[in-house]
């Protein structure tokens, strides 16, 4: 599956409605550690069928950031059932990521 770019008025809309877990890399374009987890993510989203993956560039969506206080980045929003389950700041490894998905 693809890492799906979204955009902050629709953010809440598909969050609510996807069911399962959801992660949600919350990055800019000019942020090196988060150009180093698109990669990542990337993988993960190709090997991980039971979660969904979407990104979202906080310089354009300033409600997303603000709701969930994304002070640092890159940040991922972990969702299940459209309930945030956890968020993590800062450059993560492929296995912390599977660990942390798998204990959803």
């Amino acid at each position: 599956m693809n890492v799906l770019e979204i955009k902050d008025n629709e953010f809440e809309n598909i969050i609510k409605n996807t069911k399962g877990i959801v992660l949600v890399d919350c990055y800019a374009d000019w942020c090196g550690p988060c150009k180093m987890m698109q990669p990542i993510i990337d993988e993960l989203a190709r090997e991980i069928t039971t979660c969904k993956f979407f990104k979202i560039n906080v310089d354009d969506a300033e409600q997303t950031s603000e709701k969930y206080n994304i002070m640092s980045i890159p940040t991922l929003l972990l969702f299940k059932d459209g309930k945030l389950e956890t968020q993590l700041v800062g450059l993560k490894s492929k296995d912390e990521l599977i660990n942390i998905i798998n204990n959803i």
